[in-house]
């Protein structure tokens, strides 16, 4: 045996066999009609399986349709790939349907989205996982992305990004025009290319930019990189780019060792500033009449860099002590005068000496943020108030935390920030003191990762 056909009651019955012949490729018969029991109905047939009878009658109880209840719950159909989902899911969306599922992977792999037909009836839009699939052959994976090289197969979608103008001129190249240009672009500028990345959403798998980091052409020193990337319009203004410009920088400091990541931007282009000094980059000046674009306009260049965590010298400590006690004044609001006065000497001819530092410099030269690192732990981890918000803590915690394996971190309880900062990175609170190490009535919280905790036990 096997199911011959689902029916579903409805009082719309013309709307609702156009919507699955329309949408979803049925065919539908010809109206049957019973006079005498005033009963129409249609059957729509989707080549092989079950078809779907669609049935009027006046004496129907009109009842609200709900997602948790007994009975019929969805419709599934089939679609042969994730970017018919997508385009479908878009269509209904413009066509004023609701969507009651974003487009997303299911834990057994599915691909799916959940529309609603036009008496509520839940469609389910689904691609089942497929063997000759592309793999994620992902570089690198953020909370919300997965940043991958570029595919043959990305060109469809790549040209509905790239044909919006407000995107190329902000960007400095011309909208395209066809899909035939943005396959020629996609071959020669970013498949196969050196550290150039498509930047798609973990969920539903779909591009949505770019990113890259390839060498400045300004600049002779081979362990500069400069930035680069784009972002679909349809996806600004969520932190996506800032996400991803995260994972290639730390690509570019921890792999590539790099000394020094630039970056440029029109003047006009201000998300992109926001995205850049939102990261920590430091704008060194403009470079005028620094370009000729494509339609004979002629811009300047913000120029911005962003300099690597290095070492200190030991002349460079009262600067360090200088950082330290601007920090302190600013957040240890529970320290009293005596107290600071007591730990000053200690930090700049004790502790300082006896710790592994790292230090992050800006445009001026002068020392931002420092770290200082034992054997097991972060002992100590400060930022000048005027340059907090810029990502040097996150970017001095990631080091210690990637690449000197350091997975443990003691902060003052009194101080909130701190301690928000730290478990906001993913730090859990393992114990507590009642006093510091000196003896002295401020607590101290002892934080872990969690993957360490787990590998301790």
């Amino acid at each position: 045996m096997k199911l011959h056909h689902i029916a579903i009651w409805t009082f719309r019955l013309e709307e609702l066999k156009d919507f699955y012949v329309r949408f979803l490729g049925g065919t539908s018969n010809e109206k049957y009609i019973n006079p005498k029991k005033g009963f129409e109905s249609y059957f729509v047939s989707f080549g092989e399986g079950p078809s779907l009878e669609l049935m009027s009658r006046t004496d129907v109880q009109n009842t609200p349709i709900e997602e948790n209840r007994l009975g019929l719950t969805h419709l599934a159909f089939t679609f042969p790939n994730r970017e018919e989902v997508l385009r479908f899911t878009e269509q209904m969306r413009s066509e004023g349907y609701p969507i009651a599922g974003e487009p997303r992977t299911s834990g057994d792999g599915y691909f799916e989205s959940v529309v609603l037909d036009p008496d509520g009836n839940r469609i389910e839009c689904v691609c089942p996982p497929q063997a000759d699939e592309p793999q994620d052959d992902c570089s690198f994976e953020t909370e919300r992305l997965l940043i991958r090289p570029f595919r043959e197969n990305d060109a469809e979608t790549f040209f509905a990004c790239c044909q919006n103008p407000n995107l190329g001129n902000n960007a400095g190249w011309a909208p395209h025009k066809s899909i035939e240009e943005s396959r020629e672009i996609l071959q020669n500028v970013f498949i196969g290319q050196e550290d150039i990345w498509a930047i798609t959403l973990k969920d539903t798998r779909q591009l949505i930019g770019s990113i890259g980091i390839v060498p400045d052409p300004k600049r002779e020193n081979p362990q500069v990189r400069m930035l680069g990337y784009w972002l679909d319009e349809a996806h600004w203004g969520k932190g996506y780019m800032t996400e991803a410009v995260q994972a290639v920088l730390n690509y570019g400091f921890n792999e590539l060792q790099l000394s020094l990541i630039t970056a440029n931007c029109y003047p006009h282009n201000k998300r992109s500033q926001q995205v850049l000094e939102r990261n920590g980059f430091i704008c060194e000046g403009v470079l005028h009449q620094a370009e000729l674009t494509y339609n004979g306009n002629i811009y300047d260049h913000l120029c911005y860099y962003l300099p690597n965590i290095c070492r200190p010298a030991p002349e460079d400590y009262d600067e360090i002590l200088q950082v330290w006690e601007d920090s302190v004044r600013h957040t240890h609001h529970f320290l009293t005068e005596e107290h600071i006065q007591f730990y000053k000497p200690l930090v700049r001819n004790h502790y300082l000496s006896a710790v592994e530092l790292y230090i992050i410099r800006n445009a001026n030269g002068k020392i931002v943020a420092f770290m200082g690192l034992s054997d097991e732990l972060i002992e100590m981890l400060f930022v000048s108030p005027g340059e907090q918000g810029k990502g040097y803590g996150r970017r001095l915690l990631e080091y210690a935390t990637r690449r000197k394996q350091m997975n443990k971190v003691d902060v003052n309880e009194q101080n909130d920030k701190a301690l928000g900062f730290y478990l906001r990175m993913g730090f859990r609170i393992i114990g507590r003191d009642e006093t510091d190490g000196m003896g002295k009535p401020y607590p101290i919280l002892h934080l872990q990762l969690p993957e360490a905790e787990n590998g301790n036990k």
